[in-house]
């Protein structure tokens, strides 16, 4: 039990990185869905379009994510400290675009909430 725990823990950078393509990817899911239930956006993504508001679309932007994550979590905990370049570009390439996302959704998100002021 100890050693899955120490395989858990926060120790690096690539961590931090994990951690906040997490949280990017919830932040996502809310905000789409904040968007949706106001009738005046649609799902951008059309494999996401049909199981967005049921426990599918919960399943595969929050828990596939995490169980995803958490593997990429322990292969680099078991790995050599070196990451190869491709992991690194690849991983802040995906942090960039979630950001985006999440930025997207917030100018929407502050356009709707004007518009209802």
């Amino acid at each position: 039990m100890r050693k899955i725990l120490t395989l858990l823990t926060v120790k690096n950078k690539y961590d931090y990185r994990l951690l906040s393509l997490y949280a990017l990817n919830v932040t996502d899911y809310i905000f789409t869905l904040i968007l949706l239930s106001s009738g005046l956006f649609v799902e951008a993504n059309p494999i996401m379009s049909t199981p967005i508001n049921g426990f599918g679309g919960f399943a595969l932007k929050c828990i596939l994510p995490l169980i995803l994550l958490t593997y990429l979590h322990i292969r680099f905990c078991i790995s050599t400290p070196k990451h190869p370049k491709t992991t690194r570009f690849l991983l802040n390439s995906i942090l960039v675009y979630y950001t985006a996302i999440n930025v997207f959704h917030i100018f929407w998100l502050i356009c709707l909430a004007v518009s209802v002021l």
